[in-house]
């Protein structure tokens, strides 16, 4: 498919400006922003523009809920840099903030002339592509497939756009179920029985112990990554989607979303349930599930594997109980599995763009790669066959527990399932619109079917500015 050009109008809505704000953060405090700061840069991401020039380098790179990863990351950039003689400038991008405010940054650099010249984050790369913010890195792409084998479905899915690779894969991010497999232990609950969404609650409120300050149930529905990843398992598990196979039609409104909208909202409102759920949990953003999980007071939660690894790297004795668990689906659907990836891109207009590809490319080596995999254990897991071979992945049980997850060839890619990522769903989710859906019942402004009707009305408006049809 062809690149569009793109209004003012539909470059806030894919940046998230036009979105509203969060309905349930409204309801309840606030959680509380992590504490320490893992920057090694006084930027804060993809502000002003420095100068550069072939001789200089301008990297951004994700700040993600590990500072280990982080730290190597970063150290790696600094090393080529010094090797090839580079003035660097590196910058943390905000990374699990949950806004697509990055993205605006970067286009607005691009089209300003001023662009960084790599990248390396999780963004969708359907977005940078259609706004054109980013270069074609075919040759790069085959060149690390030619050496480590054959690329997961879903990073292939999501950065092969019009027969070109717009950004080379580093790893993929591990993404599911986090358990603390001790209290399902000692309640006789097997972890590998629970298939579905219900079979989940029903075994969290048998470990929860509030007067203990221990919930079962350490999920939101509110508007994060997390929360939005949740809301999205539910309606795909329940056989609702957000769009059809070929990502031009909005499906949402349909008897299925409307039930799993009663789903949630049930359990998150239900007398019966509150014991599973903790203190605040609707106000929680993407870094409140990771420190009530850390910190030991909930049972379950969802997050990329940093929750694990941060476990692992700060010696916690809390990570020889943690269990990794596929994630659940529905009464409809209860297998649908791909990881996203860790991709490096190379920008448009970048003024070293030679410096950039080499410094993606410097990535590519057995040593660093398996630096990168012992630097964030059983987070950062391989894109890539070959790595499934190599002692620092089969020497872990959860790494080698996400391999079919993340080879799985349905490459379940969120919100967008079963199309392909699109610059219309890209806009929905960060408009948060899925999420918001659910809070308009949470918050008693509407009916499921209202909220679900509303939801409808509103994505076709969204694809139809970014020239898909919407409807039938």
């Amino acid at each position: 498919m062809a690149k569009t050009s793109f209004s003012r109008r539909q470059f806030l809505q894919m940046s998230g400006v036009a979105a509203g704000a969060a309905a349930l953060a409204a309801c309840v405090p606030a959680a509380p922003a992590p504490s320490g700061d893992t920057s090694t840069s006084t930027d804060d991401g993809a502000g002003a523009a420095p100068a550069t020039s072939s001789d200089a380098l301008w990297v951004l790179h994700k700040q993600d809920y590990h500072p280990e990863y982080n730290e190597f990351i970063r150290q790696q950039i600094q090393q080529y840099a010094a090797e090839n003689d580079y003035a660097l400038d590196v910058a943390f991008t905000a990374g699990f903030a949950g806004t697509g405010a990055d993205i605006q940054k970067v286009a607005a650099a691009v089209q300003a002339g001023d662009p960084p010249d790599v990248w390396i984050d999780n963004v969708n790369p359907f977005q940078l592509h259609q706004l054109g913010t980013l270069q074609p890195v075919t040759d790069l792409q085959e060149e690390v497939i030619a050496t480590y084998g054959e690329l997961s479905a879903r990073p292939k899915n999501e950065t092969f756009l019009d027969d070109e690779y717009v950004g080379v894969t580093l790893h993929v991010r591990s993404d599911g179920g986090w358990a603390r497999q001790d209290k399902f232990d000692e309640a006789g609950i097997n972890l590998g029985d629970i298939r579905t969404f219900e079979q989940l609650r029903d075994a969290c409120l048998e470990i929860s112990d509030p007067a203990n300050e221990f919930w079962g149930w350490g999920m939101t529905i509110n508007r994060s990554g997390d929360g939005g990843y949740l809301v999205s398992r539910v309606l795909h598990g329940w056989g609702a989607t957000w769009t059809d196979e070929t990502g031009q039609y909005v499906t949402i409104n349909s008897p299925e979303a409307i039930e799993a909208v009663e789903w949630m909202v049930d359990l998150y409102t239900n007398p019966d349930y509150e014991s599973i759920l903790p203190t605040g949990v609707l106000s929680w953003t993407d870094t409140a599930n990771n420190e009530a999980f850390l910190g030991g007071t909930v049972g379950y939660t969802q997050n990329a594997g940093t929750v694990y690894a941060s476990a692992v790297a700060n010696e916690l004795e809390l990570a020889e109980v943690i269990a990794y668990h596929p994630p659940c689906g529905g009464p409809v659907v209860q297998e649908f599995n791909g990881l996203g990836g860790m991709y490096c891109h190379l920008i448009r207009g970048a003024k070293n763009a030679e410096g950039g590809r080499g410094l993606i490319m410097s990535f590519f080596t057995d040593e660093v790669m398996e630096n990168v995999f012992q630097a964030a254990v059983n987070y950062a897991v391989p894109a890539y066959t070959s790595q499934w071979e190599w002692d620092v992945i089969t020497s872990q049980p959860i790494s080698m527990a996400l391999q079919p997850v993340a080879q799985d060839p349905s490459g379940w890619n969120g919100l967008a399932w079963p199309g392909p990522s699109t610059a219309q769903i890209g806009a929905v989710g960060t408009a948060n619109l899925h999420t918001d859906m659910v809070a308009n019942v949470v918050t008693g402004q509407m009916t499921a079917a209202e909220a679900v009707a509303n939801a409808e009305e509103q994505s076709i408006q969204i694809f139809q500015e970014f020239g898909a049809p919407g409807v039938r």
